[in-house]
């Protein structure tokens, strides 16, 4: 028997993104990518890692955000690099996703949620990815749609899935 079913709570859906509490660096070199800079924060974090003066490089974003800057970087990697990234979902996912096409394994990428609630949603209906709060549902801002926000994430597109809430009205016109 599991501890979740010892514990009476459902185990977490697979398709909901996972964050690392603190990750398990195996030494070397490791980059940090902070959605807002926070020179103690990444100071207590090296410390708590056990690394060594000079193993955490903290990655300045330059004038073309974060983004460039970390491709840029990633070119210049040396094999064993581990990729700290530090922000809210909005922050932490397309960050993700350009490590993993420029080639870092899932392994070398370590996710550490922090900051607001902001996530990104995905209306199926339109195909448009838009910046949202917490709720659970939405107006998609490109089409009208009433969207639920469901409890699925898509890692590929950094988002949540947005689906009509209500199919006979929806765009949350009112009733007669």
């Amino acid at each position: 028997m599991t501890d979740t079913a010892l514990s009476g709570s459902a185990p977490p859906l697979p398709s909901l993104p996972r964050y690392d509490a603190l990750p398990r660096l195996a030494g070397g070199h490791a980059l940090l990518v902070m959605q807002r800079a926070d020179a103690d924060y990444a100071h207590a974090l090296a410390s708590r890692l056990g690394l060594a003066p000079g193993e955490l490089e903290l990655l300045a974003s330059g004038p073309q955000g974060p983004q460039r800057a970390l491709l840029e970087r990633l070119d210049s990697a040396s094999v064993g690099l581990q990729l700290l990234l530090c922000g809210d979902e909005a922050f932490l996912w397309p960050l993700h996703a350009l490590a993993r096409q420029a080639g870092l394994r899932p392994d070398e990428i370590h996710l550490l949620r922090r900051g607001e609630d902001t996530r990104t949603l995905y209306c199926v209906h339109c195909g448009t990815l838009q910046g949202t709060g917490s709720g659970d549902r939405h107006d998609c801002q490109h089409c009208g749609v009433h969207l639920e926000v469901r409890r699925h994430f898509s890692q590929r597109l950094g988002a949540y899935l947005g689906v009509c809430a209500d199919a006979d009205q929806p765009y949350a016109e009112a009733r007669p």
